[in-house]
């Protein structure tokens, strides 16, 4: 496993060095530009990345993630109704976020099966998408931010005390749920065997779920809805034989990171002379991703 870890890191550091270097940009565009967004995309990686690990296993279901469960998007519409109520972006974000677990916690007890969930949260993630529209349209574009930047996620330039603000964010997460590891297995096992080990599943779970959540709040606020990355990766860990929380945690952390700051190195580099999204380049590998999830869990309903 440690070795899996090491090859990680290797990666990281290779993607974080070439993101920085590619074009052989002046310091100044180094300090103002590129090291923000370097940290900027790997806390936005990491956090959705192991998010997708805890909704995946607290869930028991493969194909949950704040994305496909529309989190990702009621917090954008949180953020987007605090640009155009100029309240902060950051807690109406939280707050949409949050109303969205509490939406598909009372839907998951009505509806009483794992797929039947995933396509409610992929219902509710096309009616806020909507709803972000409209409420970015009936405010004047010099007052709120686009609706392509909160409906295809953009990594932005912020402030290098922004930037690193956002990176300790991978770290804490890591820490708050590395002590509840063994718990989220049990939970990841089912209800019943989560009563055989002494824990009280719906607390448990609804408890996580919001922390997860609200981490992910944080990095859509500032860089709108980057989608499939939270599912794609805790995959490619298990591919790896990379099972237990706390292994697949830390696998999510780098290879997240990695997977987004490569995505923005593509976008500034293939599509130089244009505004290409990071959602963009991140759907068109974790579509067919989930596609290819989906068909391997023929029995998830």
């Amino acid at each position: 496993m440690s070795r899996k870890l090491n090859i990680a890191t290797a990666i990281l550091i290779f993607s974080s060095i070439l993101f920085v270097v590619t074009g052989f940009p002046n310091i100044k565009i180094v300090k103002i530009i590129r090291f923000p967004q370097l940290l900027t995309a790997f806390a936005a990686g990491s956090i959705l990345s192991m998010a997708g690990v805890i909704f995946q296993n607290v869930l028991s279901n493969p194909l949950a993630d704040p994305y496909i469960l529309g989190v990702s998007a009621g917090s954008a519409l949180g953020a987007v109704a605090g640009y155009a109520s100029n309240i902060n972006p950051e807690i109406s974000a939280l707050i949409g976020g949050l109303l969205t677990i509490a939406g598909l916690a009372i839907s998951g007890r009505v509806l009483e099966s794992k797929l039947k969930l995933i396509l409610f949260g992929i219902g509710i993630n096309a009616t806020l998408s909507s709803l972000i529209v409209i409420t970015t349209a009936l405010k004047s574009p010099e007052q709120s931010p686009s609706v392509l930047f909160f409906l295809l996620g953009f990594i932005p330039i912020l402030s290098l005390k922004e930037s690193i603000f956002l990176s300790l964010l991978p770290g804490i997460f890591l820490y708050i749920f590395h002590k509840k590891a063994e718990r989220i297995d049990a939970l990841s096992l089912g209800d019943f065997f989560a009563y055989l080990s002494g824990i009280g599943p719906e607390r448990e779970r609804i408890v996580y779920l919001t922390i997860a959540s609200l981490f992910t709040a944080i990095i859509v606020s500032q860089t709108g809805i980057i989608g499939f990355i939270g599912i794609v990766i805790p995959h490619l860990g298990r591919l790896l034989k990379i099972q237990k929380t706390k292994e697949l945690l830390k696998f999510s952390l780098l290879a997240g990171g990695t997977a987004l700051i490569l995505s923005e190195w593509i976008i500034k580099t293939v599509f130089a002379t244009y505004d290409i999204p990071a959602g963009t380049v991140t759907a068109l590998v974790g579509a067919p991703a989930f596609i290819f999830i989906l068909w391997r869990n023929k029995n998830l309903a």
